[in-house]
């Protein structure tokens, strides 16, 4: 018995072996199709929340270095005035007051280095924290150009799916 005297009939329908084998063939393609569309669009959501924890991650960072900026910029005001001051004191000092002077300066002075020390310290977090800051961004741009590739991926594999509906419609023995 060859494929081609194969008849099936439902319904007062009759179907031919041909095609429903056709049928058949063209139904688990659509089907290997979907499941593949499903794990593309899977993957596609994880890399969208990805985008999205490393755009909350950048944005922390920036408002953390913005943070860390608005302090230096009163630390140092701070110090301008302090040292605005000791300028004042030493001039109008007079001979007779220079040692008690000199040993306030040298204390102010020692604040002065401990403060430094500290702005030295504060700057490398900045420096370490724009570095994050600029890696962030570089995969932020990276997962962005990633999504836009695989949205035209998407937009082409849509088109052979609506093709091979249309193609299926077309070869239908009920005339689509």
């Amino acid at each position: 018995m060859a494929l081609s005297d194969l008849e099936l009939s439902v319904g007062g329908v009759s179907f031919k072996g041909v095609y429903l084998a056709i049928t058949f063939t063209a139904a688990s393609t659509l089907a290997g199709g979907i499941w593949t569309a499903s794990q593309f669009f899977a993957q596609l959501n994880e890399q969208s929340e990805a985008v999205i924890a490393a755009t909350a991650q950048a944005e922390g960072l920036s408002k953390r270095f913005d943070d860390l900026r608005e302090g230096n910029v009163l630390r140092l005001q701070d110090m301008d005035k302090k040292l605005s001051n000791m300028e004042q004191a030493m001039s109008a000092a007079d001979v007779e007051n220079l040692q008690g002077k000199l040993s306030e300066l040298g204390a102010n002075l020692e604040q002065i280095m401990d403060a430094q020390k500290e702005l030295l310290d504060i700057r490398d977090r900045i420096a370490s924290a724009e570095k994050i800051s600029s890696e962030s961004e570089i995969k932020v741009n990276a997962r962005l150009e990633s999504l836009a590739n695989l949205d035209a991926r998407l937009a082409r594999l849509s088109q052979d799916m609506d093709d091979l509906w249309a193609a299926i419609d077309d070869m239908s023995p009920l005339g689509g």
